[in-house]
């Protein structure tokens, strides 16, 4: 009876190593086709667009996180990462100080927002800015209801963006 019991068990464990093994298989080809140029329907952004480049594993975006973008009136997708829906929260948390700090708006329109997503996303110096400004954040900056962001050429270049879409009427609800 112990025999056939440790068979059950080991013939068990062996079955689920197998699956693990086929899921993970067909996960790397679905990657490796994504990252091949002109395989997805999404995989180049349209003539004249720039785009973010991915980072991390796709798919592996957490609840948390989906929560939050939601709180911040942004639709996450399933397929993001970790690494870049922390990167578009961060993003997102800086211009939005930097809205308050130049216009005194606390709750600035959506198309404002998505339109300095954009700017900031598809500028590998703004966004390298913002990632390394997000990862020399403190907790108690974090905790703290205001951010008070270094007046450098990151922040210059964000409220020069920011002053622009006010001025084009954008920012008046």
């Amino acid at each position: 009876m112990d025999s056939l019991l440790i068979a059950v068990a080991v013939g068990l464990a062996v079955w689920l190593l197998m699956r693990r093994a086929v899921y993970k298989r067909a996960r790397r080809q679905m990657e490796m086709r994504r990252q091949q140029p002109g395989a997805g329907a999404d995989s180049a952004p349209p003539e004249g667009q720039k785009s973010m480049p991915r980072l991390g594993v796709p798919g592996t975006i957490t609840r948390a996180q989906m929560a939050e973008l939601r709180a911040l009136d942004f639709e996450p997708a399933r397929q993001w990462s970790r690494e870049e829906a922390q990167l578009i929260l961060d993003t997102v948390i800086y211009f939005r100080a930097v809205i308050f700090d130049e216009t005194g708006d606390e709750n600035p329109p959506l198309e404002v927002q998505n339109r300095l997503l954009g700017f900031v996303l598809t500028d590998e110096e703004l966004r390298d800015a913002v990632l390394e400004w997000s990862l020399n954040r403190t907790r108690e900056e974090e905790e703290s209801g205001r951010l008070v962001l270094p007046r450098d050429d990151t922040y210059d270049r964000v409220a020069d963006e920011v002053a622009e879409l006010w001025e084009a009427g954008t920012g008046d609800e």
